[in-house]
């Protein structure tokens, strides 16, 4: 049987359509949120991240989104997550919720480089890696601000159906 055969960017668009924006707006409860800001000049720059906490209907509904999204193609089995910026310095990010494996940048909270950057300025962009294709797409909550970027991580593990 031919399935058909999807881009990493094609894969990102049929993912962020379903994405819940709101879910990733607040995916921390309030009171988490404004901790970053408050103790971000306490011990460095940033917060520590065990201090996060999430509330639960809104991280699995997420989860939920990107498990899913690496299904679109199980020829190509992609990894997902989702990064957003952090509030105390927009030009930081870090990873919110992931899907099967975290990104190759892991958890740690780290400057933004350009092609996610443009995605965080409304353009869908991929970045070229010495192991594979990563894609960034920009996810919008229902008031149409971009909260968060999902990235697409070619997998080139094999994957056997």
């Amino acid at each position: 049987m031919n399935r058909p055969r999807y881009s990493l960017m094609e894969i990102a668009r049929l993912g962020a359509l379903f994405l819940p924006g709101d879910a990733l707006e607040d995916v921390m409860p309030p009171e988490r949120k404004e901790y970053p800001l408050l103790v971000s000049g306490a011990k460095g720059r940033f917060a520590v991240t065990d201090e996060i906490d999430f509330v639960e209907e809104n991280f699995n509904a997420l989860k939920r989104v990107l498990l899913l999204t690496e299904r679109i193609d199980p020829q190509r089995a992609p990894y997902t997550a989702l990064w957003i910026r952090r509030p105390e310095n927009p030009s930081h990010g870090e990873i919110m919720v992931a899907g099967r494996a975290l990104p190759g940048e892991g958890t740690d909270i780290q400057p933004l480089w350009p092609e996610i950057l443009r995605a965080f300025a409304g353009q869908p962009t991929r970045r070229d890696r010495n192991k594979g294709e990563t894609v960034y797409y920009p996810v919008r909550n229902s008031d149409e601000d971009i909260v968060g970027v999902l990235e697409v991580t070619e997998n080139l593990a094999p994957f056997f159906v």
